[in-house]
């Protein structure tokens, strides 16, 4: 009997460098800059960006951030609700490829 070979492991995303999320930070300021000077452009979302890459390579932005969003409660639930989603759908995507992977597998 031949013994049949294990399903390859999917290989672990590597996490972001800090200077990776540092050159996110600036290319979304850089946008925000531009949608002050630009009226059509919207500056808001862009800063958050930027703040929320920053948080991740400084922990005095990230302790800031934490302050800020414990202080202002409308803010922090609009923020994890927005993240959770992200998760829910990156949990489903990743549930997808598993049950994919699965019936490819059987089929084989």
């Amino acid at each position: 009997m031949e013994a049949e070979p294990k399903p390859r492991r999917k290989p672990r995303r590597k996490p972001r460098s800090k200077a990776h999320n540092l050159a996110w930070a600036v290319f979304f300021f850089i946008l925000g800059v531009i949608g002050v000077m630009v009226p059509i452009m919207p500056q808001i979302p862009f800063f958050v960006m930027s703040v929320i890459f920053l948080s991740l390579v400084f922990p005095s932005v990230r302790r800031k951030l934490r302050r800020f969003l414990h202080r202002h409660p409308r803010v922090a639930h609009a923020y994890k609700k927005w993240r959770d989603a992200a998760r829910r759908k990156r949990l489903r995507m990743i549930r997808k490829e598993k049950e994919l992977a699965a019936r490819l597998h059987h089929r084989a």
